[in-house]
């Protein structure tokens, strides 16, 4: 009789899905619902960024990238971070981990703070969006927005996504 081979741990799993991963993007999402993003202008155009940091030659992982990014980006600790997705390398981007950042505070007083501090010198925005409204946005990359405009309120889906670090978890979705 054969035997399957054992199977791998949740560890294991994590770690395969995370293999090869160069970027980290976080989406950070206020205690009002706001999705913070980097705001650029142009003399003709606007466009929008998630927050992102390269994970570099470190071993680091990309959790402990995605808490630091928030950090040095933001001024803000994360009350709830989970890793929400894995975007394949793309032209536009790297292997990247794609983490949903759930904030204590609200949107304005985490820009009032970093304006306070000077955490960043890039410009970040608060926006309280509609799947439609950030279906219209350039905001970047596209793949990220794709996971949070199946409908409803971007910010509600992304914050509604299974944990993929803890599959286990149970997601409550924002009232």
């Amino acid at each position: 009789m054969m035997s399957s081979p054992p199977a791998a741990s949740p560890q294991a799993l994590l770690r395969r899905l995370l293999s090869g991963v160069a970027r980290v993007f976080v989406v950070p999402v206020s205690a009002d619902g706001q999705l913070l993003l980097h705001r650029h202008e142009s003399d003709r155009h606007c466009y929008w960024t998630y927050p992102t940091m390269q994970r570099g030659t470190m071993r680091t992982d990309p959790a402990t990238v995605a808490r630091r990014l928030l950090r040095e980006e933001l001024g803000a600790e994360s009350g709830v971070l989970r890793l929400v997705h894995v975007l394949p390398a793309a032209r536009t981007h790297a292997r990247s981990a794609v983490y949903a950042a759930s904030l204590d505070l609200p949107a304005a007083e985490i820009l009032a703070a970093r304006e306070a501090t000077g955490t960043s010198r890039r410009a970040l925005q608060g926006l309280a969006v509609t799947a439609e409204t950030l279906v219209a946005l350039d905001v970047r990359p596209l793949a990220i927005n794709d996971l949070m405009t199946t409908g409803g309120i971007p910010a509600r889906t992304l914050l509604a996504l299974p944990d993929l670090a803890d599959p286990a978890s149970t997601v409550n979705q924002p009232g």
